[in-house]
């Protein structure tokens, strides 16, 4: 491995660990800006564009609250907390690589949901950005946030 290939990986592993984070936090603008211009985020439908993504974002959770107050009670909303593990990272060449980066989801009720994020990244303008992620979910508790 060269320096220039090791510094590309350890900078990957930072954007992935950024953007987990900025995610968990719903922080737009830190979000968005991990994706390359015409980046797409890949879930139940596309948002392509990192301003499209940004208002995705800047919208309502989609962590939905508990349907009554007793549900509130036991299942409180809105916290998630995602832990990356492990992370497979393709330098292909040309500024360009892929990832396959496995993570957990904890939230106020344990062990909440899993999976992992497949990745295309580029870099731009000297940084590494997403090109294209897709998240799969391989895993839902009955008690997970997500059921509402």
């Amino acid at each position: 491995m060269t320096d220039e290939e090791l510094k590309d990986r350890l900078a990957i592993g930072d954007l992935l660990a950024a953007c987990t984070q900025a995610g968990d936090a719903r922080k737009a603008d830190a979000y968005a800006d991990c994706f390359a211009e015409d980046g797409v985020l890949q879930l139940d439908q596309a948002y392509a564009g990192r301003e499209t993504i940004r208002q995705w974002m800047r919208g309502p959770s989609p962590i939905p609250p508990p349907k009554d107050a007793e549900a509130a009670e036991q299942k409180p909303a809105g916290f998630i907390s995602h832990h990356l593990t492990t992370s497979k990272v393709d330098l292909l060449g040309d500024g360009t690589a892929k990832a396959r980066t496995y993570w957990l989801v904890t939230s106020a009720t344990g062990l909440d949901h899993n999976g992992y994020y497949d990745d295309l990244l580029r870099k731009e303008d000297g940084a590494w950005r997403l090109a294209h992620r897709r998240p799969r979910t391989l895993w839902i508790s009955p008690d997970s946030v997500l059921h509402g």
